[in-house]
């Protein structure tokens, strides 16, 4: 092995633990790293005996530091910091129909010096703000009577300096995901259940910056206009050389849902009036006989007599002359077709045709891809699923049975307290921490959960948190495997606007990738892996957030460190080589990049994710 350019050693393959079944020429690939230690140096035959310096031992590299159970309540510290950051008074009006919910959030506000005022019905509050106008509306969806829907669209369409929020569990939000997302659009807000004083001081404080920086607005990090896993900004670029080539006014992807009978604008090229009335009746225009009946549509120009035909493409593209329309071949339940228009009478040749139809190819191509990125993404993230259900309920079965017992220690406390104050006040409070630290936990541990289980949707999130919360799902998983997981916490606390779901899925694949390389790699010995997280600062693609997941694994050769990230590859023997080509591409369609940026052999490796942070 070469130690420094010209200087060489010796590594005999008896240094190599037994427990380790590969072979030699298997194991070392010319190019890789290797931590070693010089065991002994021969200056008559200037050689030099070298011995493997595995990760868990090499001087300076000490295992991370486990949770110290005799320091003070992590709970109650961590309240309290919130309760002390510099939040501007706002007044909030709450409208929650459960009495006990309000009152929580009332409290939390309230130690945050916010003015508060409550009401229980959608009628209630409507009453209230013909008197007063709040500055936040937080609004329950599932109200009684009129439903928080309507109250939010009520307030958005009669009272809008009020900033509408919504508080809902995912699994109501995503019954109404249509309307959250009509409403979001408009400008709400939604925050998950149960809201914790974390989730409210974010809010406020990413809102405080929303109002003084208004132009960040156009910079938020959005699932909703960035291209899906890379195929909208392909289906673009296309339809922009398709636009060129062509020498049209507009190119336009439309798509048809065959079940629904409704067409959809999938992207267009081109600025030409444009009236989206119209697209509701599109079903009944040229666009269909492409999509469904797979038929060429060509009017080199539109005549008195055409007009009838294309009544509805007029209505949408009123300055319409001439157009091309193509089927596009695409292997997926909605159809698809790729039209051409201009103002002027075009001659669509014989060559234009082909060209035509060599596009509809290319793009069916890009939206055959991400169809098959999506449906690995749903089948990899339902196995993860699978995978941390036993891991959740093993965490909720260890919690609450404690949960119980504090609470009735604390009852016995109460009546002791009753006859000698002064000795109990002490007991009383480490009783008040532990029940306080176990609820937090069992909340945690169903919002992490429900974040995975639900749909990806762009909201203001901690990164901090997002971290915390997926190292928390894959507790029992990495205590049953022996690995220990640490998280580094960082000293401020950074908002970014992103889909939780995704992000929380991406860390989620390399942790327990890297676990499950540990326990492949070394069975029964301890393994660890630790995350550290950076804020970058201000950089040419604005700023930007870095998480460095290492461990001490396999490692990974050299000429594999891009490898790793392709479709069906993987370093397991068990390995389907789903879950890190899954994350680049989730990582990717944050606007962000995930990769290896060091490796040793059986001496671990260090993943890079860095996305961007946009409030």
């Amino acid at each position: 092995m070469e130690i420094a350019p010209g200087i060489t050693g010796l590594l005999h393959k008896t240094q190599i633990s037994p427990a380790i079944q590969t072979p030699v020429l298997e194991l070392f690939w010319y190019g890789d790293k290797v931590f070693v230690t010089i065991r002994e140096v021969d200056h008559e035959q200037r050689q030099m005996g070298l011995g493997l310096a595995l990760s868990e031992n090499r001087p300076g590299k000490d295992l991370p530091a486990g949770k110290d159970k005799s320091a003070p309540h992590e709970t109650s510290v961590r309240i309290q910091n919130v309760f002390e950051l510099p939040i501007p008074r706002r007044h909030i009006l709450i409208v929650e129909d459960v009495e006990s919910q309000a009152e929580a959030v009332r409290g939390w506000f309230s130690e945050m010096g916010q003015s508060v005022d409550v009401v229980h019905s959608a009628e209630s509050a409507i009453e209230f703000l013909a008197k007063t106008l709040p500055d936040i509306a937080l609004i329950d969806i599932g109200l009684p009577g009129m439903k928080g829907i309507d109250l939010a669209r009520h307030i958005l369409e009669n009272h809008k300096q009020a900033q509408v929020v919504f508080a809902s569990d995912w699994a109501r939000a995503n019954e109404v995901k249509a309307e959250l997302d009509e409403l979001q659009a408009r400008g709400s807000r939604l925050l998950y259940k149960p809201l914790l004083p974390e989730d409210l001081a974010s809010y406020l404080l990413y809102e405080q910056d929303q109002r003084t920086t208004p132009i960040l607005q156009e910079e938020r990090l959005s699932l909703s206009n960035i291209p899906k896993l890379d195929a909208k900004k392909a289906i673009h670029s296309l339809l922009a050389a398709y636009k060129k080539h062509m020498g049209v006014e507009q190119t336009i992807l439309f798509s048809l849902d065959p079940t629904r009978r409704r067409i959809h604008i999938v992207e267009r090229s081109g600025d030409c009036v444009f009236n989206k009335s119209a697209i509701a009746q599109l079903i009944y225009s040229p666009v269909r006989d492409a999509a469904e009946d797979r038929e060429f549509v060509i009017a080199n120009e539109i005549t008195d007599r055409d007009k009838k035909r294309f009544q509805y493409l007029l209505e949408l593209c009123p300055t319409m002359v001439s157009c091309i329309g193509v089927p596009v071949p695409a292997q997926t339940a909605i159809r698809y077709a790729l039209f051409a228009l201009d103002r002027h009478a075009k001659q669509f040749s014989g060559e234009r045709q082909m060209y035509a139809q060599g596009m509809a190819l290319a793009i069916g191509a890009a939206l055959d891809q991400n169809d098959l990125r999506e449906r690995s993404a749903l089948m990899q993230r339902s196995a993860l699923i699978g995978n941390l259900a036993s891991g959740m309920m093993h965490e909720f079965n260890n919690l609450v049975n404690p949960l119980y017992y504090e609470s009735v220690a604390m009852r016995k406390k109460l009546a002791q307290f009753e006859k000698d104050p002064a000795a109990s006040a002490s007991s009383i409070g480490e009783h008040i921490g532990r029940i306080q630290d176990d609820v937090l936990r069992i909340i945690n541990t169903a919002k992490a959960f429900s974040r995975v289980t639900s749909k990806g949707r762009d909201e203001i999130l901690r990164v901090d948190e997002i971290v915390e919360e997926t190292l928390l799902l894959l507790r029992d998983i990495s205590e049953r495997s022996n690995v220990l997981t640490h998280f580094v916490r960082p000293e401020g606390m950074l908002l970014a606007r992103a889909s939780s779901t995704v992000l929380e899925q991406i860390i989620l694949n390399v942790t327990l990738n890297a676990i499950q390389q540990i326990v492949e790699f070394r069975p029964g010995i301890r393994g660890w892996v630790n995350i550290q997280m950076e804020s970058l600062g201000k950089t040419q693609d604005g700023e930007r957030c870095r998480l460095l997941v290492e461990d001490n694994g396999p490692g990974i050769h050299a000429r594999l460190w891009e490898k790793v990230f392709d479709a069906g590859y993987s370093t397991r023997r068990e390995g389907n080589g789903i879950g890190l080509y899954i994350s680049r591409n989730l990582m990717r369609e944050l606007g962000g990049e995930i990769y290896i940026s060091k490796s040793h052999i059986m001496s671990g490796t260090t993943f890079v994710l860095e996305f961007p942070v946009h409030l």
